[in-house]
């Protein structure tokens, strides 16, 4: 019941401030899919159905254009345990505005990471599951939500925006009391519209580590081009840095292997390349390619991901998908890994 009690006093106070309780507005999102394994070769014909994730938005109007924002997020259990689903807050926070003049903006409390709130903005395909997430979520490189401030605001001759995010950094669901905090400069340039390029640079420590080695570093870019509603490409680069122990502990990179490199620093590079094409009023394409090395220094250990999928506008609030997905591993990623592909039907619901 505790995990509750916070965003329950949020959603009070929310309803006591704002104009009036009908000026709350309540919106979300349901992910539904029905899959099929092809790999590994012994899961070949295994068949489930998930609900990846489920969001219920609510958004509260205060006084001088302020806004409370709480978003909810339910998802079903990595692991077997007595409750299938789990449900917890994904953002909670005031949005000030008042106390500036222009389009500036701060955010106070647990604050989405800039990067992928902008890059979801443009891709609609996280419903997919965990293998079509923004890479940095799934390969768990960047929380998308954690406790501290973000302060946003335009750049000088509409050339963009920036934000700068300084937070706890080790995730929403991690309580840290501690010297070290996570800061966050991301930059969105849009002058050369229809051409954007983001820049992100993350840096921070690991409180659970010592020294140089607790070092964690984030430099990303993002070159996107979006037609009109014809089509839309980008390409993400990523460099990292973190202590191999933590690549373990906080089980990123899908499970590398890291054990001779222990008590050390490390280097991981990866990209992304994805494309969303419409082949007719209601049908699109999305073709996505994403590489991971998540150790630079050392040979076999990267993974490859490779998604095609065809989607379907059925109304304006329901997208539908059928996509196949193939990843790879090197052979030296992890013991007893294996490549995995499956087939699968998806539809997101949005309400």
């Amino acid at each position: 019941m505790k995990k509750y009690s916070g965003a329950l006093l949020f959603l009070l106070f929310a309803s006591l401030q704002a104009k009036a309780l009908s000026d709350i507005e309540i919106s979300g999102e349901v992910d539904v899919t029905a899959s099929v394994w092809q790999l590994p070769t012994g899961e070949r014909g295994n068949s489930a159905f998930n609900v990846p994730s489920l969001f219920l938005d609510l958004e509260a109007p205060l006084k001088d254009d302020n806004l409370l924002v709480l978003t909810l997020e339910g998802s079903e259990q990595e692991v077997n345990s007595e409750e299938r689903f789990e449900m917890r807050v994904r953002e909670a926070y005031l949005d000030l505005v008042s106390e500036f003049s222009g389009m500036h903006a701060l955010r106070v409390g647990l604050i989405p990471q800039t990067w992928q709130e902008a890059q979801y903005e443009q891709y609609g395909y996280r419903f997919l599951g965990t293998d079509a997430w923004a890479p940095t979520e799934k390969w768990k490189y960047l929380n998308y939500s954690d406790l501290g401030f973000s302060f946003m605001s335009q750049l000088p001759q509409d050339w963009g925006e920036w934000a700068f995010n300084l937070a706890n950094g080790e995730g929403a669901n991690e309580k840290e009391k501690g010297s070290h905090k996570e800061a966050a400069l991301f930059a969105r340039f849009t002058l050369w519209s229809p051409l954007s390029v983001s820049f992100n640079y993350v840096r921070g420590s690991y409180d659970k580590y010592s020294g140089s080695m607790a070092l964690k570093e984030r430099i990303q870019a993002l070159l996107e081009y979006q037609k009109e509603e014809s089509w839309l490409a980008g390409l993400e680069l990523l460099l990292t840095k973190d202590p191999a122990d933590a690549l373990s502990d906080y089980k990123m990179a899908e499970g590398v292997d890291v054990t001779d490199f222990l008590g050390q620093s490390v280097d991981g590079r990866g990209a992304s390349f994805y494309t969303v094409i419409s082949t007719g009023p209601k049908a699109e394409v999305l073709l996505r390619y994403d590489y991971l090395d998540a150790l630079a220094s050392e040979d076999g250990k990267d993974l490859q991901t490779v998604i095609v999928s065809l989607g379907y506008q059925v109304t304006e609030d329901i997208k539908a998908a059928l996509a196949v997905d193939h990843t790879r591993y090197a052979e030296n990623y992890a013991p007893g890994v294996r490549d995995r592909s499956k087939v699968e039907l998806a539809a997101q619901v949005l309400f």
